[in-house]
Order: structure tokens, then sequence, then C-alpha cells
């Protein structure tokens, strides 16, 4: 052999590398009439600039037809030479967008993904296209048998002349390999296309040029500032108005944005509310998307800035981060505006999670809390009365307190802290910082000891102490039932030097005696650690090793103690993504277990030996005794054995959910989420006010249950239909649960479900 250099060309499998690229890409009809129909707005677009005339003007029309298995989108825009068709539509990763031209005009597209992605979803597609000074036009097919035939290199696309399109403009047919929705094609269609100025047409129906307003339902909203004002973040610049609702929340209608001077086209309106934001460029639709605020965002914003993807449903970085910036600057803006009304004070609690992030803690002095003695106040009037130094300040949490009424009466002040525990941590900090006050709660005293304990009080002592030594590995602790001063079911006291915890446990309160009712049942003993969750998670927190001191979680510590559980997935969390295969069940009506809880009820049996555990529970609470009642879904084993100690002890609960997808996130709201998320053979659409809605989010309202050796999650009731089977349905679901923990910047999965990967 020579000892020369030799080389060889390289190869490339050029129907697989298609595959990739138009199943990121379209991966339905949806997508691909989405996808024609913006290269269309951009053609017209393009030929308006040109030609110095609106893009409005009746002269400029996009047609699309839909029917069976074919779908048609025909503009007369600027068209496309023979070269020009070579060398950028079916050409991957060319464009013509790039162009000063295209930008001014206000093209939404710029990847140069190509015709090639179609064959997402198309067996065959054909595209004619002509410019207005060619004598003839062009017509190119390919198909998807040209593509399998062409093996390893490059298929050839046909090309012959045509006049389909004259006088100018371009023709799409795509050839698909299932017949088309069409009902089902002119909703999507027109949820993107719906602002568009250009007159669109689908099958003989407009469906554009509603106009694009930045404040909707006018005559039911209320100033709140006067005129239109220029709110600053930097060298950004947004200018709007405030209004509100007749329910207060707060409407910002968007006129214009600069960034470092530069004037940048922006117009919408936001509402302060959970939600998602619309987002368009030009009247085109490019996404729906969540905005990372505090408080929440929804709406529609407009904005030449705003670039997508390339798959289309999602924001390019530069694009996210400018929306980030103008969502935060509409939020201080809207919470400036809240803090300046008892009113709306009073209608938006969400924004004390703000304040306390924001330190914002000063501007609290409208803030209207209750006293002891059932009267009202505002924080600045409380802190005038205190800054004389003859009056004392204290806060407390119980609603009815046996020492506050006397202390009142002595002409101090006691604040009865709100239950919201965002708003309870603001009011606390106001009152310690700016008017010198003290924890009442720290007056608790035992005022009689009981004795001749019953069953059920022992019991339930047993299992508090059980709970607390497992959730929080405190041991060092004392239990003491007795009646306290104050009309609340438990406490702790903070223990001097090195003593341990006292708590004390009102047995005999009815928040504990009403559970007697229930029986000896796993029902019970999961309250029971719910209880604990609830009223000493946060005390017990302060002495947990597995918690700092701000309540997050110490997942570093319980990563190392639990190797054999535990996987370390990725460093930097930034590149994470839920990889591999996922558990896969089919859930049947017998994995339904029917659990009846309340007064007469007899405990739930368990699994005969050998067989599977519930995978889903019913909770039957006829009476009311529990407010449990509903259905439940069972966390993966695997991810119970790492977790299942943790997540009870995680306040902040919800579910999520889009497409196909329903993910569950428990939180410490500090720096750790576990996610448990669901996926489905089916789109989970709830209706939402009348309108059927692919997306959605609510607080999770029941506790988490720990019954029949595993975890069990509430099913919100809009998703019982997809995760509950009802008669003969079989329901397919994939399982992936993880954490992570932003403060280490690392994540974890279950090391069972992993190896099964």
């Amino acid at each position: 052999m020579t000892d020369q250099p030799i080389s060889f060309p390289a190869g490339i499998d050029f129907e697989s590398v298609l595959r990739i690229i138009s199943k990121q890409i379209y991966e339905t009809p949806l997508a691909f009439i989405r996808e024609n129909v913006q290269n269309a707005v951009d053609a017209v677009r393009i030929q308006a600039y040109r030609e110095e005339i609106e893009p409005s003007d009746e002269r400029y029309r996009i047609e699309i037809t839909a029917g069976g298995k074919e779908v048609t989108v025909r503009d007369n825009g600027i068209g496309m030479t023979p070269a020009e068709l070579a060398s950028l539509f079916w050409t991957i990763g060319a464009s013509g967008k790039r162009t000063q031209e295209a930008a001014a005009a206000g093209c939404v597209g710029t990847f140069g993904i190509g015709g090639f992605a179609n064959f997402g979803v198309c067996d065959k597609l054909e595209v004619i296209s002509k410019t207005e000074s060619a004598p003839h036009g062009t017509l190119t097919r390919l198909s998807e048998a040209d593509i399998r035939s062409a093996g390893a290199t490059i298929p050839s696309v046909t090309v012959e002349k045509s006049d389909a399109s004259a006088p100018r403009g371009t023709i799409v047919v795509g050839y698909l390999r299932g017949s088309a929705n069409v009902e089902e094609l002119r909703q999507y269609l027109r949820d993107f296309v719906r602002f568009v100025p250009i007159a669109i047409y689908f099958n003989g129906e407009k469906v554009s040029q509603t106009k694009f307003s930045d404040l909707d339902d006018r005559e039911n909203l209320r100033d709140v500032s006067p005129s239109s004002q220029e709110w600053r973040d930097g060298d950004l610049a947004v200018t709007g108005r405030l209004y509100e609702d007749r329910g207060h929340t707060l409407v910002s209608s968007i006129t214009a944005l600069a960034i470092g001077g530069e004037n940048v086209t922006l117009s919408g309106q936001v509402r302060l509310e959970g939600g998602s934001v619309d987002v368009f460029k030009r009247g085109f639709k490019l996404c729906a998307t969540s905005v990372p605020t505090i408080i929440g965002m929804s709406g529609r914003l407009d904005c030449d800035r705003f670039i997508p993807t390339a798959g289309r449903d999602s924001l390019d970085s530069a694009t996210t981060s400018l929306l980030g910036r103008i969502a935060q600057l509409l939020e201080r803006v809207a919470v400036d505006a809240v803090l300046e009304s008892p009113e709306r004070i009073a209608q938006h609690t969400r924004i004390f999670r703000y304040v306390v992030k924001r330190g914002l803690i000063e501007k609290l002095g409208k803030v209207k809390v209750n006293l002891a003695d059932g009267s009202e106040s505002s924080l600045s009037d409380i802190r005038r009365r205190a800054s004389g130094g003859s009056v004392g300040v204290y806060y407390g949490t119980a609603q009815k307190q046996a020492l506050n009424q006397i202390m009142q009466a002595r002409g101090h002040i006691v604040v009865l802290l709100s239950a919201d525990s965002h708003r309870r941590e603001a009011e606390r900090r106001y009152l310690e910082q700016f008017c010198a006050a003290k924890a009442f709660d720290g007056m608790i005293d035992i005022v009689e000891h009981y004795g001749n304990l019953s069953r059920f009080e022992k019991v339930f002592l047993s299992e508090l102490e059980l709970s607390i030594t497992k959730s929080y590995e405190v041991r060092a602790l004392r239990l003491t039932p007795g009646k306290l001063t104050e009309d609340i079911p438990v406490f702790v006291r903070e223990p001097a030097g090195s003593q341990g915890l006292d708590i004390f446990v009102d047995v005999r309160h009815p928040e504990i005696s009403k559970l007697e009712e229930l029986g000896y049942t796993q029902i019970l003993y999961s309250l029971i650690a719910t209880f604990c969750h609830e009223y000493l998670g946060p005390s017990l927190k302060r002495w947990s090793p597995r918690f700092f001191g701000n309540g997050a979680l110490n997942l570093d510590l319980l990563s190392k103690r639990r190797s054999e559980l535990w996987v370390l997935l990725k460093d930097d969390i930034g590149v994470v993504r839920n990889g591999g295969r996922g558990q896969r069940q089919v859930v049947t009506r017998s994995d339904v277990r029917v659990v009846n809880v309340g007064a007469g009820q007899s405990p739930p049996a368990q699994p005969e030996s050998g067989k599977a555990q519930p995978r889903i529970l019913h909770v039957v609470d006829d009476h009311g005794a529990t407010g449990l009642g509903g259905f439940y879904i069972r966390l993966p084993d695997s991810a119970f054995n790492a977790y299942g100690d943790l997540l009870p002890e995680c306040e902040s609960r919800g579910v999520v959910w889009a497409g196909n997808k329903i993910e569950y996130v428990i939180s410490d709201a500090v720096s750790a989420a576990f996610k448990y998320e669901i996926r489905l053979d089916e789109v989970v659409a709830t209706t939402v006010n009348g309108t059927i809605r692919a997306e959605g989010a609510v607080q999770l309202e029941r506790s988490l249950q720990e019954m029949y050796g595993g975890l069990y999650f509430p099913v919100p009731a809009p998703l019982e239909r997809f995760i509950v089977p009802r008669g003969d349905v079989e329901i397919r679901l994939e399982l992936y649960c993880d954490w992570f923990d932003i403060r280490t910047a690392k994540h974890w999965a279950p090391k069972g479900l992993v190896d099964s990967q």
C-alpha cells in the first residue's frame, strides 16, 4: 500500500437527513399550511414593497383550497424564476429573505429550510411559479418515490413549463399522506392570519384582515394612567397606557417601543394575569408563548423585531430576551399601579410574591391588614402609630387567640397575618422593618395538659412523630398533648441551647378530632402526614438537614445519601432535555381503585398479594369529611422510592398541559423543582369559557396522598377524561420524572427509570 495520502467523498443518506429535518419542522398538515401560507404572505409583502402599495390593497390575494389529501396555496406575490426555484425553494439552507428588501417589507421567514421539509406530511409536492417579467412560468415536482429511488444521492426535481400561476405568483400543491381535517385547518389557519392585512381566503372564505387593535373592549375599561406614558428600563422605552377592567385586572395598551433611542414598531395589549402571550410580526402569528414573569401575563404583541425559530412554534433567543424585558417592565409598572390602591391590592394577591422578591417592602403602606379585635388598618397607619414608641406591635397567624385581646386591651397592636404565604411574608417583613413588630406566636403555651389519651389521640401523636422524623429527619423532639393559649391545633416552640424541639399538639382540636371518624385507614395516615407538612413544615425546615435556611431543598446532600436511587444527568441544566424513553403504561378501568372515606366507611381493601398496586385512585367523600374527593394518579415506583418523602414538603404545586403532554410541577419555590410528565396519544384539549384550548394550567388544590406503598397526584377535573379510563377504553401513557436545581445547575432522574431506557 502506498504511503501517499488518499481521499474519498463524504457520503450522505439523503432520505434519512430529510426525514429528520422534515419531522422537526412539519409533522402535521397544520404546520404545512401555516408555513406555506407564511411564504405566500412574504412573497406578497415584497411585491407590495416594490410597487410602493399597501399589502392590504385589493389587487393582492392569497387563496388556500383544501379537500381530501390535497392542499393548494396560491399567491400573486413576486414569484420565482427557474434558477430561484432551484437555488432557494429546492435547496436546504438557502433563503431569499435575508436581504434588506425582505426585512423592509416585513418578511417573517429567514431560515431557508426549503421545500424538502414539506415531505414530513407529503407524498408529492408541486411548485409552480412565475415572475412578472418572465415569458413563461415553471412547474417543479418531486415525490417521496423519487427520493427513495435516488438512494444515497440527492434526488432530481422534475422541471416543466407552466403558466398556471400567471401573470405572477406561486402555487404550492401538497399531496398529503392522509386526508386533512378541513375544519381544523380553517380554524388553525385563521388563528395565525386573522390580523394579516393581505386578503387571505380558505376555500373561498376570508380568514384575514381583522384589525389588530392595541385595546379590546374599551367601553368596559377604566383609565388608570390619565394619558399615554413612557415606561423605561435601561435602554428600553415602552409607550402605552394603563387600564383596569371591572374585576380590577390591569390591562396595558402598548403603542410604541424604542431600544437605545431607535424606534421599533410595537403594538398590542397585555393583561396582568396568568396565561400565554400571542406573538405576531406584522399581523402574522408566530406562536403563543409563556413569558417568565413572577405574577403572570397574557395578551398579544406585534413587533418587527420578533423572529421565530426554524420550527416556527417558538422564538429565537434574541426575541425571547426582548419579550422578557418588555414583560418585566410592564409587570413592574402594573405592580406600582396596584400598590397605589387598596382596592387593587385586595384583588391582586399575586403581587406580594413580586414585592418580596424585588425588595419593595416599603411600598406596602396602603395594604390593609386585620387586627385581633376584628378591625382593619393600613400598614402605613400602624407604622405611624408605632413610631412614637409607646405602642407595641405584634403579629400572628391564628384567627382566635386568647392572649391577643388582652394585649390589644393594653394599647398594643396585634396583627393577624394573611393566610396567603407570600402576602403573609410581605406583611411580616414590613411590620418587622418599619414597626419594630414581634412575633405574637412566640407567646403560645399550654394552658391544660391532656391525660388519659384515647386510642385515636395516641395513634395521631405516634403517626405525627413518625412523619416528622421521616420527612424532616428531626429526631430531638418532644410531643406534648394539651390545650394551647390560642385556638390552634399545633405549635413548635424554638429550642433553647442544645435542647430539642417542643411541639405542642391539641389532639382535641376540631381540626384533628374530625379525622377520627375516618377510622384507622390509609386515608387517615395520609392526612396526618399532610397535617404535618402544612402546619409544621415551615418551622421544621429550619431545623432539618434536608433544607437550607431559605426553605430550599438540599438536593446535593440527599443525592449523596441516595446514590443508589439518584442519577446526576448533566452539570448544566441549560442543555438538559428529557431524552430516551419513559415508562409506558396501558391503563384500563380495572386499574382504578375506589376508596370511600367518611363516617361509617370501611377501610380500603389492600390489593391481593403479587398483584400490581392501583394506578388510579377514586376517592369518594360523599360527606365532605376530608375534601379529598376526586381522582389520583400514581407516581412511578422508581420515582417514589427516590423522592416520595420529599415531594409533600414542597408547597408550590401545579399542573400544566399543552399538546399531548400533562406535566405536574412540584417545587420548593426557591431553586428546586420536580417534574412528572405524562404523555398521551391524543391532544389534551379542554374547554375554557366556552372555547376549546389545547393548553392550560391550574394549581393543585388537593394534597398528594401516600397510599398503597406509593404516592398519588390529584387529577384536576378538566384532565380526568384524558387520564381516567371509562368503560372498555384503554389509555396509553408514557411517564417521565426528574428533578432539577437552579441553584446548583444540576439535574437528576430516578436511577430505575434511567437504567430501563
